[in-house]
């Protein structure tokens, strides 16, 4: 696999990187057979969408509910959005599903957000599964400003350039990239400015709930780093943590192979013992 340039370490905001009564939440809820719940929340810049071809192979053991971020595909914006925000409504999203005890999946941002949702409710939460995410945003000052003021002065040019490095497949990166620039720009700009203060790797050790990583090869491209990788991305102190490398994918790994991630999700869903790589 081949991408088209390197993504910087500055795209972990991306990677990894009060709402009125009267604001609506587009989500899907999937009845399962079982009593299993699971909870699927899309990054930053994507929507409910990007599950749809994981949602078949999930629904028939679990309860699947697509949570959707304020500002993103169909869901109105929240004036000022953060991490924290978006914690708080994924917390009334949970209860409003019914759901007593989740596996909770997030993809880049949305890796955070869950990563939040589980210190702050641990006993809440059975599983944490975190796709190309980390405990911390690793900019540096001098990253952060320069970020700023490229999406003060050059938004669509920034989006632009930043996803459409983020899939070796045309298809996929056209379907991303229009997502993205579709989301709200004042919801896009506030949470990726959120995320530059994000960091609770010293939180980890306490943390209770079985995590599972799942890395694409665009994060994880060499199989004999990953344990450096996992320790660079603010994942050396966690208490434990398994680990699934997905070979042939960029960021948008759901996209890209959804039937192979939805196995590896409703296997450590079902039974957080199971083996992986660590």
């Amino acid at each position: 696999m081949t991408f088209r340039k390197t993504i910087p370490l500055i795209l972990v905001g991306l990677l990894l990187l009060s709402i009125s009564p009267a604001a609506a939440q587009e989500s899907e809820l999937l009845e399962g057979r079982g009593e299993l719940e699971m909870v699927l929340i899309h990054g930053l810049g994507s929507n409910t969408e990007v599950w749809d071809g994981m949602l078949p192979y999930l629904s028939g053991t679990f309860k699947v509910a697509t949570f959707e971020l304020a500002g993103h595909g169909k869901t109105q914006p929240v004036a000022d959005n953060t991490i924290g925000k978006e914690v708080a409504r994924l917390e009334a999203f949970i209860k409003e599903q019914g759901f007593a005890y989740p596996t909770v999946v997030g993809h880049g941002m949305g890796g955070m957000i869950a990563l939040q949702y589980a210190i702050e409710h641990p006993v809440d939460v059975h599983r944490l599964i975190m796709m190309d995410s980390a405990p911390v945003q690793l900019a540096t000052p001098e990253q952060k400003k320069d970020v700023a003021e490229e999406l003060l002065n050059n938004y669509d040019r920034f989006v632009a350039g930043r996803y459409s490095v983020m899939s070796p497949f045309e298809e996929i990166t056209d379907q991303i990239l229009d997502s993205a620039l579709k989301t709200d720009r004042t919801t896009f700009v506030s949470l990726l400015m959120s995320s530059f203060e994000f960091d609770v790797t010293d939180q980890l050790n306490a943390l209770p709930v079985p995590i599972l990583v799942i890395g694409s090869e665009l994060l994880f491209p060499d199989p004999d780093q990953t344990k450096t990788i996992l320790n660079q991305i603010g994942f050396a102190k966690a208490r434990s943590i398994s680990f699934k490398r997905l070979g042939q994918t960029g960021h948008f790994m759901m996209l890209e192979r959804p039937v192979y991630l939805a196995s590896i999700v409703r296997t450590y869903g079902m039974d957080a013992a199971r083996l992986f790589e660590n």
